[in-house]
């Protein structure tokens, strides 16, 4: 070999030798096994530690502490829950969160994010929970992301394992064998939650639907009250596949509920409630109440329809605003041509208010003038600005 071709293969050599050194040049990327990243092990330890946070969180009443054990929605409930705790000075002992872990499911995965499911039972609250843990970087923490709530006499389904005894996942938009996916049954879930009846022909009316429902009669009940009520469906980040060919689905739901009360009339709920701790002083004008509902959806194989077993929500936020003066509008609360049917709230109750006129039909001197009735427009104006 002569010198030439001598120095071309040990620059040839050289390049592979760098190049095999080199982070830049893409290599294939294994197969990720959750049961190597969170074996049971693993997932004790997760549990050990959440349980700790959450112990710590619960004997300083404050909610900050989690956001280093959960995320999103969950999240968000978790700290409704504590601020609804700290404005009624609710404590809770930290014992009553000793949840007893009944199963362990671990999907394999190809990549991140990674997570599990952990059912457990809550000797306190006498529910079990069906949880996910993910992790969505080899180096973040995993965080509790769902955890609706089952009562004790509900089987879920058999979930259906691999050779490796994992659990299979299913994708949101994957609705082979079903009568619809999953992210297309949560759409439609909520859509049934929405409407005025709570009827669906895809739908199966279950105890979470009638529950919302039931209360339609009692916002009727309430004269000069009038609720809107719109629900949302997230996309949906975790299912499991059934035995009987369908999917196990988490989802999350948004909902609103939008408040116009007449002058002169107050709603307002029982003491120790969630919207009265958010909502001290009531609504006599206008209000929103904002919900995160985490509901757990069993899609059957076939031709079934989409049934909740379980959810776990609660308030995250609300507002109100004061009304206006009584003004005589014959007419002004009634019907609007397209606007939504009412929707009431459990437990909420409308009462006159005391401190507001009394009602005049004959429209003697109580009712504003045009002059006043143009100032408390122009005050309430620069208010909302």
């Amino acid at each position: 070999m002569n010198g030439r071709a001598m120095r071309q293969v040990a620059v040839t050599v050289a390049a592979l030798v760098v190049l095999a050194g080199c982070g830049a040049v893409p290599q294939p990327r294994r197969e990720v096994k959750l049961e190597q990243a969170a074996n049971k092990a693993d997932v004790t330890a997760i549990l050990d530690r959440y349980r700790e946070v959450r112990n710590a969180a619960i004997s300083l009443l404050d909610p900050k502490p989690l956001s280093i054990v959960e995320t999103g929605p969950m999240l968000a409930i978790d700290t409704g829950s504590f601020e609804v705790a700290q404005r009624l000075s609710r404590t809770q002992s930290e014992e009553q969160r000793q949840l007893q872990v009944t199963s362990i499911e671990t999907p394999v995965f190809s990549k991140y994010p990674l997570w599990f499911m952990v059912t457990a039972y809550d000797p306190a609250a006498r529910v079990d929970l069906v949880q996910i843990f993910e992790r969505m970087t080899p180096v973040d923490p995993w965080l509790l992301v769902a955890a609706p709530q089952t009562v004790p006499s509900t089987r879920l389904p058999n979930l259906r394992h691999d050779g490796e005894d994992h659990v299979i996942p299913v994708a949101a938009t994957n609705g082979k064998g079903m009568a619809m996916s999953p992210q297309k049954a949560a759409a439609a879930y909520a859509k049934v939650l929405g409407s005025t009846t709570g009827e669906s022909s895809g739908i199966a009316r279950d105890d979470f639907i009638r529950k919302m429902r039931a209360a339609f009669d009692q916002a009727n009940q309430l004269e000069g009250v009038r609720v809107t009520q719109s629900w949302a469906a997230e996309r949906v980040e975790h299912a499991l596949r059934t035995d009987d060919g369908g999917a196990l689905v988490w989802v999350t739901l948004l909902r609103l509920d939008n408040y116009q009360v007449q002058p002169g009339i107050k709603v307002s709920w029982p003491a120790g409630s969630p919207q009265q701790a958010f909502l001290a002083n009531g609504i006599s004008g206008s209000g929103k109440l904002r919900y995160y509902h985490q509901v757990l959806l069993h899609l059957p194989g076939g031709d079934g329809k989409p049934r909740a077993l379980g959810q776990y929500g609660g308030v995250v936020s609300a507002d109100a605003q004061a009304a206006l003066a009584p003004v005589p509008a014959p007419g002004s609360l009634g019907g609007v041509p397209g606007a939504p049917a009412p929707f009431p709230i459990p437990g909420a109750s409308g009462t006159p208010n005391p401190s507001a006129p009394a009602a005049n039909p004959s429209g003697s001197s109580s009712a504003p003038t045009s002059a006043e009735l143009l100032e408390q427009l122009k005050r309430q104006q620069e208010k909302d600005d």
